[in-house]
């Protein structure tokens, strides 16, 4: 009966203990999961010095910068020599989508068709990026994504003409971002290996959805002039 009692108040030990342990050990994963890595400054400055200028583009397509206006991350338009008419070069098949800001709509068109669009509701903006949501881009394809910002009407939307590059750089692309798989510490070292001359390579890659969120996330639009 000792005997009977004892192994039942070791048992009660140990069920009073796994519980907490348990729940340290879930913490400490969740701490773990919750950690992203942060891309070294040098790679921040390599890319900002990529990129250059970012304006937000005004409802309607001017850059006037004005109160309603929108911020394209993703993927992102700017070069060092900029299209007069705003066409976004695309260096992957299946880029991210990614704005500044809160939308209200976001949209891709071919031909004067809706090939895709996602609306927010009355109480929940578009947030975020969004994984190219049709079929990949064929070389030289050109679609056009409109974007309407929080606080738009409904036939409000700046407009960005993309191009998908060459089928000789899509390729190269996808072969790179492949090769780099899923570790942030490669992609770090390989935007940091890039030259000035390899500005559109950066530009392909940040808009991948294999790069660390990370590397967007550093991404930075010009201030809207007052």
């Amino acid at each position: 009966m000792v005997t009977g009692r004892l192994i039942a108040a070791f048992i009660g030990v140990a069920f009073s203990i796994t519980p907490g342990a348990d729940l340290l050990a879930q913490g400490r994963m969740k701490a773990a999961a919750s950690t992203t890595p942060t891309p070294p400054r040098s790679v921040i400055q390599k890319l900002r010095s990529f990129l250059g200028l970012n304006p937000p583009v005004a409802i309607g397509g001017s850059r006037s910068g004005g109160p309603l206006s929108v911020c394209l991350l993703s993927p992102w338009p700017i070069s060092t020599r900029p299209d007069p008419s705003g066409t976004v070069l695309v260096g992957i098949s299946q880029p991210m989508l990614l704005a500044a800001e809160p939308l209200n709509e976001m949209r891709l068109e071919q031909d004067g068709r809706i090939l895709w669009q996602e609306r927010a509701s009355s109480t929940k903006a578009i947030d975020g990026s969004i994984l190219w949501p049709i079929k990949p881009l064929q070389p030289g394809e050109k679609l056009t994504l409109k974007i309407r910002p929080r606080g738009a009407s409904g036939g409000d939307f700046a407009n960005y003409n993309l191009q998908a590059a060459d089928s000789e750089t899509l390729e190269s692309n996808k072969r790179r971002i492949a090769r780099l798989g899923t570790d942030s510490a490669a992609w770090f070292k390989e935007v940091e290996s890039l030259s000035p001359a390899q500005g559109a390579t950066a530009l392909a890659l940040i808009s991948s959805p294999s790069a660390p969120a990370a590397l967007r996330e550093t991404l930075k639009c010009q201030e809207k002039t007052r």
